[in-house]
């Protein structure tokens, strides 16, 4: 049995017998292993690729510089994902990850659309706004556009864990 039919049985089972962190600490033993991982994250089945996300979110905490490679395959990769819990594992991978120079548009324009969109969940709307500062901290103009965005958003309708984002980025931009 291949690696990667090994992780994908590991992946493909009940949520209560998944073990993230022995897939996490056999790859970061075998690091050799990491692309098997990283493939899976396109798995046809959505259980097996958000679980591999969910792997791979854990390890770019630990090994960020396996994914600076993967930096634009990433970003892609979120610009196209439609669950929910896979584009705020994506968007945590890449906030792991150094910020590239020049920012990534791509990156930057999917923050700003998806921080305010109530369609968006809670992390990814929270960790679009961190993301979105992170990037416009290299540009000061963008940095005064978020900053006048945020200011103006109608806070209302949105969580405690958004509102909150929004105050601290506020907060950061202000110092």
């Amino acid at each position: 049995m291949s690696k990667s039919e090994e992780f994908r049985k590991a992946l493909d089972v009940p949520i209560r017998n998944l073990s993230v962190d022995v897939l996490v600490r056999e790859i970061c033993h075998q690091p050799e292993c990491f692309e098997a991982m990283y493939r899976l994250m396109s798995d046809e089945k959505q259980s097996v690729a958000w679980r591999a996300t969910w792997v791979c979110e854990k390890l770019s905490e630990i090994h960020p510089a396996w994914f600076i490679p993967l930096y634009d395959d990433l970003v892609y990769r979120l610009s196209d994902c439609k669950h929910q819990g896979s584009k705020r594992l994506l968007l945590s991978i890449l906030y792991n990850l150094p910020v590239t120079v020049p920012v990534s548009v791509e990156l930057l324009n999917y923050s700003l659309d998806h921080m305010l969109s109530l369609q968006e969940s809670i992390g990814v709307q929270s960790l679009s706004i961190r993301m979105a500062y992170r990037l416009c901290k290299h540009e000061l103009e963008l940095l005064s556009e978020l900053k006048l965005i945020l200011e103006h958003a109608n806070t209302e309708f949105y969580s405690t864990g958004v509102k909150t984002a929004i105050r601290n980025i506020l907060k950061k931009i202000k110092k």
